[in-house]
């Protein structure tokens, strides 16, 4: 702030009379003003003011591309993100699919091996019933008359069979009627009866030691005196006289009686 002296000359336009002296006067007036402080660095700190504007701009600008990729970059890595995930859920689903498919597939062979389990318990319960059906036709015993007979699935000597017969607790057949003759013919089978003339030669016996009275030798039979054609046995069973003379060692089926 500074102050500022200002002299005025006052003259009177018009001389009044009786004024003394017509002396000049002088007024002194003060006046105090606000100044400004001259501006010495104008041109310099408005230059440094632009500087700095400048400043700011480029490290807007840069900030702003730094903002930019950093966006481009998020949407690229959302991109591969959202890109990869889809694939891999694509994977997914396809790795799905073939499960899904291989537990269908195992269903339907696990069906399938319950069907052929199934099935081959079903042929073994057969094979078991057909095996136990078997085997009580080869060991079942048939009534005609008054006796039961046992019919052999083997074939042996006759001198086995007999032993097989005593162990089931008969012996081989004595046929003593032409009933009795047609039932054992009728079996259709090559067997041996319980008659023999090992003890003496042309004297044929049944094995309770009864003699032969009532006979069904073939035509020209017995004939073995002189070959040892010992034991008798049914064998032209589609005729009614059907006795045979054979070597007792011949393998044949037999017939037992009890």
């Amino acid at each position: 702030m500074d102050e500022l002296d200002i002299y005025v000359n006052l003259q009177p336009l018009d001389k009044p009379s009786g004024y003394p002296g017509g002396r000049r006067s002088t007024v002194k007036c003060r006046e105090t003003f606000h100044t400004l402080e001259p501006n010495t660095a104008g041109p310099a700190r408005s230059g440094a003011r632009d500087g700095k504007k400048s400043s700011y701009r480029v490290a807007a600008v840069c900030l702003g591309l730094l903002c930019l990729l950093l966006l481009a970059g998020l949407i690229t890595v959302v991109f591969q993100y959202t890109q990869g995930n889809s694939e891999w859920k694509m994977d997914m689903a396809l790795l799905q699919t073939s499960y899904n498919n291989l537990t269908e597939e195992r269903d339907q062979l696990q069906t399938s091996y319950n069907n052929l389990a199934r099935e081959r318990d079903q042929l073994q319960s057969s094979y078991g019933m057909l095996t136990k059906e078997l085997d009580h036709v080869k060991n079942r015993w048939v009534r005609f008359s008054r006796s039961l007979y046992y019919i052999s699935s083997v074939e042996k000597s006759w001198q086995e069979s007999r032993d097989d017969c005593r162990n089931r607790g008969a012996d081989l057949v004595i046929i003593n009627s032409k009933e009795e003759q047609e039932f054992t013919r009728g079996l259709k089978k090559r067997l041996w009866i319980g008659l023999t003339d090992r003890e003496t030669e042309g004297t044929w016996r049944w094995v309770d030691g009864t003699p032969l009275t009532k006979s069904y030798w073939a035509s020209l039979e017995p004939n073995g005196a002189s070959s040892d054609e010992d034991c008798a046995e049914i064998k032209m069973y589609n005729e009614e006289t059907s006795w045979n003379d054979a070597p007792c060692d011949d393998r044949s089926f037999w017939i037992c009686e009890k």
